[in-house]
């Protein structure tokens, strides 16, 4: 696989250090718990209205606009200081859809927290909330695959963060012409303080997709066990207590052990570099990815071999370049948050130039009563 020589600097630069997620944080989800609210009922609302649009002519992913809104109303009752049970319903419209919404979802959390762990079963704080890379992790689950439901388990001092969880997507009954799904996922990351303004973040990501069962009728989709890792470190200087430069690296593996053959090969790997400065509210970030023959069952399709345009176009070798500048503040000083994203992606193969814009308004409600 060979680096063209435009990039050999960028790629150089960038190889400094690193952490390759992007500012995600208004679009994960956090179940809270205050050692005040013991005994009290609570109900909570969260609102997030998107307009994703890709203006992607690739041979590998189609563009495509996402516009519509989500509700989660959900009622809570927190019998302790340290656990909480939250029961509601997610729901999904998207503008111009037949049905009066898309999705519906029964959400259901026990949450169990403890000075330095939490515990979640049922529905968990999912989907971007894991802070996974963009190749495992597809932009577009906080829109269509926000709700995650299992076992989630999270640890966290002042020297490391750890979260580990199943997210089981697909239930079986015995002779079903299905196969069961589910993902498991791992995150840590460590924090080494160089100075009090430079700080170096290591991590380790994996993620386990599963597609089988034993009683089951399916004879037509394989058994398939896939694997994503990546391996990093976040290099970030703090310019003031608002703005900051960030350099990264991450390298990502594929690897399927289960030999299906649905993709030519059984193993893959990536390379993603971040070059970036926070100004404020505002991110501004060259991102380059190199993969060959990278797969990933969660991730987003830009940034695999696999075509989601044609499934019979496989490329071995993938080259982009984006440009992004993203932007999370409060709309005209109320509690609604905007994330504004603007993101040109060069395709070195192919010789391509596309580009997505995103605008997403989240509102998020929480009232206590009684006891």
């Amino acid at each position: 696989m060979k680096l063209r020589a435009p990039l050999l600097l960028a790629f150089f630069l960038s190889a400094f250090a690193v952490f390759a997620q992007l500012p995600n944080h208004l679009l994960s989800d956090k179940i809270s718990i205050n050692d005040l609210d013991s005994g009290r009922f609570g109900f909570g609302i969260t609102n997030t209205n998107y307009m994703r649009n890709t203006e992607y002519f690739n041979p590998i992913e189609e563009g495509r606009t996402l516009f519509g809104y989500q509700l989660h109303p959900k009622f809570s009752y927190q019998p302790t200081k340290n656990i909480k049970l939250e029961a509601g319903i997610w729901l999904r419209h998207d503008f111009g859809g037949i049905n009066g919404f898309t999705e519906a979802i029964p959400t259901f959390s026990l949450k169990a927290k403890g000075k330095k762990s939490e515990l979640i079963f049922g529905t968990l704080e999912g989907a971007l909330s894991h802070g996974v890379l963009e190749p495992m992790m597809d932009i577009n689950s906080a829109i269509y695959k926000r709700i995650e439901n299992g076992f989630q388990y999270k640890f966290h001092s002042k020297i490391s963060w750890f979260d580990t969880w199943i997210n089981w997507e697909k239930f079986i009954e015995p002779n079903e012409f299905a196969k069961e799904k589910f993902t498991a996922g791992i995150h840590y990351r460590g924090r080494i303080n160089l100075t009090e303004e430079t700080k170096i973040t290591p991590y380790f990501q994996l993620m386990a997709s599963h597609q089988g069962g034993q009683i089951d009728t399916d004879t037509l989709d394989p058994f398939m066990m896939q694997f994503n890792a990546a391996f990093g470190a976040k290099f970030q200087h703090n310019l003031n207590e608002k703005n900051s430069l960030y350099l990264d690296l991450a390298y990502l593996t594929y690897n399927e052990t289960s030999d299906s053959k649905v993709y030519p090969q059984n193993t893959g790997s990536g390379l993603m570099g971040n070059l970036g400065l926070k100004l404020n509210q505002t991110d501004l970030m060259i991102s380059y990815w190199q993969g060959s023959n990278y797969i990933a069952p969660r991730g987003t399709s830009i940034y695999q071999s696999r075509s989601t345009v044609d499934p019979k176009n496989y490329e071995e070798t993938r080259q982009l370049v984006f440009v992004r500048f993203i932007q999370n503040k409060a709309l005209f000083h109320s509690p609604v948050m905007a994330s504004i994203r603007f993101e040109p992606v060069y395709d070195l193969n192919h010789g391509i130039f596309d580009f997505s814009y995103s605008l997403y308004l989240i509102y998020r409600g929480d009232w206590k009563f009684g006891k």
